[in-house]
């Protein structure tokens, strides 16, 4: 999952909610992204055109979430996508070793990579990263509301290798430099869960890498009723069931999508 190590965060005037958005990060253009989906996934799924249209009578696979997840953040805030190859900076949605996704609008080079297993929480977190979604538990509060665990405290501080969980560390944990005025979210899908034992299988400390702080507790009370219809996996902190709110609400704002 995308994360970028050194960033500040944009507050944008008037947002009750401006969660986090990274230094650099740039809106798309009139509040459309122009995809391509990858031909490999479209003959996977079954697909007879180029776009997501029918994509709810396709094979589930990669094709099949990543055009659910437009569709749930297009609903959810009014960001459009829009199929188009000619576009230099199209959004290709392609096969990957990892399920990760470039930070909101380049000139070139935008993409959403998805590995074979993903699931569709992961994949509907990664397109909000493509809307310009940071971590929220990367945000520079975030001690205030979890508790991280000593072992991965530790590693914050002095893991330097070239190993995989050095490298995971380094991208997905550190605190980002931000400016911003919005209350916490344990809600938002850009959220890690406690649970992290499917980045690191090999060590049992990943099963929990934080708990709430008191603070912590009060947050994620005060967010939860948006989801009570859900299962009761949807009311863990950093749930992949939905968007949150506050997602929502950040996207349209820093998007500039039109009441």
């Amino acid at each position: 999952m995308k994360a970028l190590a050194l960033a500040v965060l944009f507050v944008l005037p008037g947002a009750a909610h401006a969660a986090a958005v990274a230094q650099g990060t740039q809106p798309w253009p009139n509040a459309v992204v122009p995809y391509q989906l990858d031909a490999r996934l479209l003959k996977r799924a079954g697909a007879t055109r180029s776009d997501c249209i029918g994509w709810a009578g396709w094979r589930e696979g990669a094709a099949r979430m990543a055009c659910r997840a437009m569709a749930e953040w297009q609903a959810a805030t009014g960001v459009r996508f829009v199929a188009d190859a000619k576009r230099l900076d199209r959004l290709a949605i392609v096969p990957g070793d990892r399920t990760e996704a470039m930070p909101g609008h380049w000139p070139i080079g935008n993409s959403v990579h998805i590995e074979a297993g993903a699931t569709y929480g992961s994949v509907l977190h990664e397109f909000g990263h493509t809307l310009g979604l940071m971590h929220e538990h990367q945000r520079p509060d975030r001690d205030r509301y979890l508790s991280f665990a000593p072992f991965l405290r530790d590693d914050l501080r002095h893991c330097i290798g070239l190993t995989a969980v050095c490298r995971d560390v380094r991208l997905s944990f550190p605190i980002v430099a931000t400016q911003m005025s919005s209350a916490y979210d344990p809600c938002s899908i850009m959220h890690y869960l406690s649970n992290q034992t499917p980045r690191h299988r090999e060590d049992p400390r990943w099963g929990r890498i934080f708990t709430l702080t008191g603070e912590g507790e009060k947050a994620h009370a005060a967010c939860l009723g948006q989801f009570s219809r859900m299962t009761p996996r949807c009311a863990e902190v950093g749930q992949k069931c939905a968007i949150s709110r506050d997602d929502a609400a950040i996207v349209r704002r820093f998007q500039r999508v039109a009441s």
